[in-house]
């Protein structure tokens, strides 16, 4: 009867032995699950957050690059609107009317990126016959009276006046311009918040967030001069990353730049 016992009670413990291993196994897959979709979550955001930074970094690298030809040609450079990475040039001129298109990479002396980084890029343009009024960014004119022979004939000096003038204008919506950040800048809104005429703006868009098929987000469109401000934060519906600069901003800049 003892070796009978024995053997009943050896059964059960290796039954339940065997149930509490099932168990075990669950709560192990159900826990590795668990952590698979946690470091799956992590991983995407991780991504995501890698690729905003790209983005700021190209836009930046942009921004100096749009400094330096100012500064080297005594204007901004001319928007590429056929997509080749050049300038859009009629006689070594900025076409005329042409103010937005793509970033003209090759005339800027950078390679062409991949689409996931290609930029957006808008600069003001508003020409007068009289050239000491002229606000036209992108082309190079002599705006202070300076002769032919001088140093100074149509440089850098000429393309702060030609900003001097366009900080004078009405921010309009024939011209870049951008519009609020959602906090104290007022609404991100094309039509109703017109906040402030730039200079130039560069939109780095990353991914198609509101699913549209473009990769340019609200309030970015193909053939909008609109712009939102740097300092929106990125939304739901879009990430594009923006920079630009006021004619005040950058007249500043390239004032404090001069030899």
């Amino acid at each position: 009867m003892i070796g009978i016992r024995s053997i009943q009670r050896s059964r059960l413990s290796l039954g339940a032995q065997r149930g509490l291993s099932l168990l075990e196994v669950a709560i192990v897959l159900v826990i590795a699950g668990l952590m698979s979709w946690a470091a799956f979550t992590a991983y995407e955001a991780v991504s995501a957050q890698q690729e905003i930074e790209r983005g700021r970094a190209e836009a930046q690298q942009l921004q100096s690059v749009v400094r330096a030809f100012a500064l080297r040609h005594g204007r901004l450079p001319c928007p590429d609107v056929a997509g080749t990475g050049y300038e859009s040039l009629t006689g070594m001129q900025c076409s005329p009317g042409t103010q937005l298109g793509w970033f003209p990479y090759v005339s800027a002396g950078l390679g062409v990126p991949t689409d996931r980084l290609r930029a957006r890029y808008a600069v003001f343009r508003q020409a007068d016959a009289d050239t000491r009024n002229d606000a036209d960014l992108a082309s190079t004119l002599e705006r202070s009276g300076d002769a032919p022979a001088a140093d100074t004939h149509e440089d850098v000096t000429d393309l702060i006046v030609a900003l001097n003038n366009a900080s004078r204008l009405a921010v309009g919506a024939s011209r870049p311009f951008i519009t609020g950040d959602g906090g104290a800048g007022g609404a991100i809104d094309c039509a109703s918040n017109l906040l402030l005429g730039v200079a130039y703006w560069v939109v780095v868009p990353l991914q198609d967030k509101d699913n549209d098929g473009s990769r340019l987000d609200p309030p970015h469109a193909m053939n909008s001069l609109c712009a939102a401000s740097p300092s929106a934060p990125l939304r739901r519906l879009s990430d594009d990353v923006v920079v630009a600069e006021s004619p005040i901003q950058l007249a500043g800049w390239l004032r404090s730049s001069l030899p």
